[in-house]
């Protein structure tokens, strides 16, 4: 069984198309001597067939298998869950097939973790800068702010999901008034 998952699809199929070629014609000429030619054809023609339907099914099965899996494999790499695999014992086309979705996930894991990992030390170099930092995104709700902008304008709380105008609102006057000039400036906050 090992070795007919290291032939080829197309090989199998060959192959079974030469037996089956081969079966109908011995069945007819032995056939022959006992019915009419066109019921010494048809005869084994229909039990051949019929066989043969069986036999791509049970060969087509384990490859039904793997496409199956390949496909939850994409649907979780879309989902962004690059832990999955695929094993295969045969080789061919199918194996070359598998060996290289293998790939593609150990290079999306890898990927990904090098993402996380710069995310993680952007992150911590934005939170630990003394600059307040603030992120809003186009309705002006805030998206981040570090450690310094939570010390300035939210009491040390998380600035994050509230709307820019509110916070600046409640900020020392101060603040609201560079704001209000906008551009550079300097200005102090009293402690």
């Amino acid at each position: 069984m090992r070795a007919l998952r290291r032939l080829t699809i197309a090989s199998k199929f060959s192959a079974l198309l030469c037996v089956a070629v081969i079966a109908v014609a011995i069945s007819s000429v032995q056939l022959s001597t006992w019915w009419q030619p066109w019921a010494a054809i048809g005869l084994p023609c229909v039990l051949v067939g019929a066989a043969c339907l069986w036999i791509v099914q049970r060969i087509l099965a384990p490859n039904r298998a793997l496409f199956r899996a390949l496909a939850g494999t994409v649907a979780s790499y879309r989902d962004g869950d690059f832990s999955f695999g695929v094993r295969w014992d045969g080789g061919g086309d199918l194996g070359e097939l598998v060996n290289a979705h293998n790939a593609l996930g150990d290079a999306l894991r890898e990927q990904r973790l090098a993402l996380v990992q710069r995310e993680l030390l952007l992150d911590t170099m934005v939170q630990n800068t003394p600059v307040a930092m603030i992120l809003v995104d186009p309705a002006q709700r805030i998206v981040l702010g570090n450690l310094a902008a939570r010390k300035l304008l939210g009491d040390g709380k998380r600035l994050e999901g509230h709307h820019f105008d509110d916070i600046l609102g409640h900020a020392d006057p101060a603040v609201q008034d560079a704001f209000a000039r906008g551009g550079d400036g300097m200005f102090s906050v009293g402690s």
